[in-house]
Parts: C-alpha cells; structure tokens; sequence
C-alpha cells in the first residue's frame, strides 16, 4: 500500500507543481522586462526574447510558492475527503505519510541548487547581452520618435538615420547613417564641454566584450567649446567614442557558483582591484622614482634622463630635489643641463628652476623635464651657438635608477609597500594611505560581493523544501480550512523569507558577514520552526 500511495501523491505533487510554476515564471518574466522598457534600453523586437530568457532566472522564485501551492492543493483534497484518515487507521504513520513530500522536496532541493549554481547566472547574463546588442535599435527608435538620445557623456540628437551593414574593413557590425545631427559632449561635473552640429554623420557600431560601442565622424560640422566660448567650422569631426549598451563587466549575479569560489580565491585578477593596484604601482614607482633622483643628485651630484623615443639622453647637474622641483644647490646658483648623443654633448643649458612632473603615459618609472626657463648653447658645432632648449621634454627614463616595479605583484605585496610609505617612518604620505585604503576596500566589495551571492543562492534553494513540506503540513493538519486560506499561512512566512534574504545579502555587501549570513538563514529558521509546530499539531489531532 505505500508504494501505491506514493506513487500517486508523487504523481499529483509533480503535476501541480510543474502547472503552477509554469503561469507564475509567465507572469513574473513580463514584470521583469517592465524595468528595461520603462528606461527604453530594450527595443520593440527584442521583447519577447528578453521574456523567454527571463523565464528561467524568474524560477528561483516561483518553484518555492509552486512547491508550497502544489503541496496545500493535494494534501488538502487528501485530508478534506478523510483519505489521511484511512491511512493512518491502516496503520501508517505520519511520516510514512509524509514520505513521498519529503521525496519531492529533496528533488526540488537539488533542482533549485542546479538552478541557481549554473543555469541562472547564464541566463541573467543573457538577459544583459540582449538589452546590450539592442541599443542600435533604441536609438533608431528615438530618432524615429524626434526624440535625443542619453548615450554616456554624450546627447545625440538626428532628423532622420539609415541603418547600414558596417563596411567589412572598419570591424563594424552596423552603420548607421545620420542626417540633420546635433551631439552634446558633456564635460566635467556633467556640463556642457562641447557642441557639434553638422549636415550629415556616420555611425560605426561595434559589439565589444558584451558592450555596444558607437563611434561617430561628423562631416561640415560647427563645434562650440563651452569653456572657452569659441566656434569654429570643422570639415570632420569626430567625438569621442561612447557606449550605447553594456552587458556589463563581471558581475556576482551572472557568475556561476564555481566561478565565484574561484574569483575569492584568486581577488586580484578581478578589473575593479587591478586598477586600484595599477594606481598603487604608479605610486609607489614615482616614489622610487624621485628618491632615487634625490640620492644621485646629493652622492654624485648628477642624474641621467634617457630618451626612449630620440635615444638621447639629457644630464642634469647642480641641483637638488624639492618634491618634484629641481632646485639650485647655492642660492642664485642655477642648474645645468646638457644633451648627449651617446656620449657626445649636443645642447647645454642653464636655468633657475626644472620641474620633473609624471609622465603622461601613466607609468611612475617616466618622468618630464619641465624647463620653463633656459638659456641654451648648441654644442654640436665647432664653437658654441644660442639656440632654443624646449620646455618640456617627455617620456624620460632615470638611468641611474631600477626598472619599474613587475606587474606580476600581489595586492598584499602592494599594500605592504605603500603602508611602509605611509607610515610615520616613511613620511606619511597621505596618497599612499588613501591608495592602500582603496585596494582594501576593493578587496572587500568584490569578496563581500561574490560571498553574498553564494549565500544567498543556498539559502533561496533551501527555502523551496521547506515551503513544500510546510504546505503539506498545514493542509493535513487544517482540513476543514479552505485551501487557499491555508496556502496563506504559508505564503506569508515564504514572502518573509525572500525579503530577509535579500536583506541579509545587502548587510553582507555593507561588511556586516556574521550579521548577515544570520539574517539570511533567519528566514529558512523561521519556515523550519513553523514546519515543526505544524507536524506536532497534526500528530496531536
């Protein structure tokens, strides 16, 4: 008699359960494109796929409730036509009962897992890709509708566009050709930087690493700089480069599960920490950097600039260093400067002051020559001339000094270094407090990040069972209720259970992990404390 009986309540709960989850992922799919069309970065033709996609992430939430609804449907009916009662009088008991719901939980337990470890985070970011991919058919949709279009730092506006194949040797996907355009390029503190009006503008689209990357070259056009208030006629203008769409870089959500144990093991090779250790490494190389300048000038009393890019090299000599100035080691002395080619002397010169700014290019081992000031001698020929030494020369190698720091380093190896620098012992450099203090904090958001999600995808797969079982429960002990008054008394705590979820995810985020792993299971607690009392009130009834 069990197995007949199990087989049929599996049978049932199986059937309802599939019915139900089916019009619920239906209904919640569409509320989830609500969001990308309300903020027109979804276009008309991609709805539908957008929806389908999204019926997959939207199961998550809707198995637990299809759980709870099958079980209070099925036990209900089971108890209301006292077939629980012949059951037991057979000489049952509960949990035999109960056995084939346990069987069915512990089935959606490892669906639910499989779900929200590997198939779900593909799929959300399938959803980002879609809205990604689809911003060349929002934005000819707002020129259709005379309306302009957000794009980043820029406001495009056009009468009227043509939609192009990219032309095989630039690498674009589409082109789209504009007509009657206006562009805004915001500048700093998102004001106005600078205008382009022009006849006529080409559109380059390309998909990039899961961003849409527009580029656009405008032709007769007039550009206005703001800032400085001048207008000028440009036959070919070509703004800045601007995202339409992003399917965004890594994050937790669209991460499978393996993937983000793997990210926690292994922080630094994550973007947002590198650029905070690139920034650290800038810092600590023009730290070494202008040291080193200040121990050759005062031991030797000379230092070596190389030109990578001339190959010539320019000696510096009777000065010392003052932060980035080089400053005359008598008072109203002055420095002198010579250029060698090779080791020949080329160019001298002297001037009161020099200044050693960093490079442009971003590394902290190069350095400028800044001269604002300089009375210079040509020494290549037979006797010395006057001529010009340049004022600022760039891109300069310290050759008395080691090459830059590898970028092969840790972001413990980094943070020790610049905690050295800003230590009282090391000049409490203030930069390099607030660098360390940004790759730890980095280090925290990322790690905080992908643990809360790991937490919070084990504690949403665990609450599915929970409900199911708490469902049967109430429905075998509260037979004379209605069905759907006692799926509320489950419904209810389930609700409150995905909002302490979410909750304790967002105090783990904040740095609170003890506080919120607690939160989070709190919910799972609470339904496990109802199932209990539910079983012992059925048991005494």
């Amino acid at each position: 008699m069990p197995w007949i009986l199990w087989r049929h309540l599996i049978g049932e709960l199986l059937k309802v359960v599939l019915l139900t989850a089916s019009v619920i992922v239906v209904v919640v799919a569409f509320g989830a494109a609500i969001k990308p069309l309300a903020e027109n970065s979804l276009g008309p033709g991609s709805v539908l796929k957008y929806v389908a996609l999204a019926m997959v992430p939207m199961l998550q939430f809707a198995l637990p409730f299809a759980g709870g609804f099958a079980a209070t449907i099925v036990l209900h009916r089971f108890a209301a036509d006292n077939e629980l009662v012949a059951i037991g009088a057979s000489g049952l008991r509960h949990r035999v009962i109960m056995a084939p719901v346990a069987v069915v939980g512990v089935a959606l337990l490892v669906v639910m897992l499989w779900l929200v470890d590997s198939v779900v985070p593909r799929f959300w970011g399938l959803m980002r890709e879609t809205v990604a991919q689809d911003a060349t058919a929002v934005f000819v949709a707002a020129v259709e509708r005379g309306e302009a279009l957000d794009a980043g730092d820029m406001v495009i506006y056009a009468d009227s566009v043509e939609v192009q194949d990219g032309p095989a040797d630039s690498g674009a996907a589409r082109r789209l050709v504009l007509t009657g355009v206006a562009a805004i390029q915001r500048g700093k503190a998102g004001v106005s930087g600078v205008e382009f009006v022009g006849e006529r503008a080409v559109v380059d689209v390309h998909f990039r690493d899961g961003a849409t990357v527009m580029k656009m070259a405008m032709s007769n056009g007039t550009g206005f700089r703001a800032d400085e208030g001048t207008v000028a006629f440009v036959p070919r203008a070509t703004p800045d480069a601007v995202e339409l769409g992003r399917a965004a870089d890594r994050d937790a959500r669209s991460t499978p599960t393996r993937e983000l144990r793997r990210v926690r093991r292994n922080l630094d090779a994550e973007q947002p920490i590198q650029d905070a250790m690139a920034r650290g490494v800038r810092l600590l190389d023009r730290r070494e950097t202008l040291a080193c300048i200040e121990r050759s000038l005062e031991a030797v009393g000379s230092v070596t600039l190389v030109d990578e890019v001339g190959r010539r090299a320019h000696r510096i000599e009777g000065g010392r260093l003052q932060g980035e100035a080089i400053l005359p080691q008598a008072k109203g002395g002055s420095i002198r400067l010579t250029e060698l080619d090779g080791t020949r002397p080329v160019r001298g010169a002297e001037c009161p002051q020099a200044s050693l700014p960093p490079s442009a290019d971003g590394s902290g081992g190069l350095v400028d020559l800044l001269v604002p000031q300089a009375t210079a001698m040509d020494l290549a020929g037979p006797r010395p001339q006057p001529t010009r030494w340049p004022p600022r020369l760039r891109d300069l190698r310290v050759m008395e000094c080691p090459p830059p720091s590898p970028e092969t380093l840790s972001s413990e190896a980094i943070l020790q270094r610049l905690d050295r620098l800003a230590a009282p012992e090391g000049g409490q450099d203030r930069t390099a407090a607030s660098l360390a203090e940004q790759i730890r904090l980095r280090l925290g958001s990322v790690d905080r990040d992908m643990h809360s999600n790991i937490v919070q995808r084990a504690a949403l797969a665990a609450s599915a069972p929970l409900v199911l079982l708490l469902g049967a429960l109430l429905a075998a002990w509260r037979r004379d209720s209605m069905p759907l008054t006692i799926y509320l008394l489950a419904f209810l705590p389930a609700i409150l259970n995905i909002v302490l979820v979410a909750g304790g995810q967002q105090v783990m985020r904040s740095g609170e992990i003890a506080m919120g792993i607690t939160l989070m299971w709190s919910g799972n607690a609470l339904l496990l404390a109802l199932l209990a009392w539910s079983w012992r009130q059925w048991a005494r009834h």
